[in-house]
């Protein structure tokens, strides 16, 4: 859902759920934790919910995951090497 609506713009409820094979309360479900993440934005039409794709927080994580990645990359080649070292010794 949100590729969809990330690739389509504004989208409806309804449009956002029917490629799929779930239930409309499936469905909103699904929209409403992703509005809850602040992953989507909505906006109230009359009856009609139309979402938009918010790229805030997948920024911020993939901000997170950069910083990150240097620390577990080089920790991990360590522990590699600790444990090459164990073998080596037995």
């Amino acid at each position: 859902m949100l590729t969809l609506v990330a690739r389509r713009g504004e989208c409806a409820a309804g449009e956002l759920g029917s490629p799929f094979d779930i239930a409309q309360p499936t469905a909103s479900k699904h929209l409403r934790v992703l509005e809850q993440a602040g992953l989507l934005a909505r906006r109230v039409d009359g009856r009609v919910h139309r979402f938009r794709f918010v790229p805030g927080p997948l920024d911020e994580a993939g901000r997170w995951i950069t910083r990150h990645r240097a620390f577990w990359d080089g920790t991990l080649a360590r522990l590699g090497d600790v444990l090459a070292d164990v073998r080596r010794d037995k």
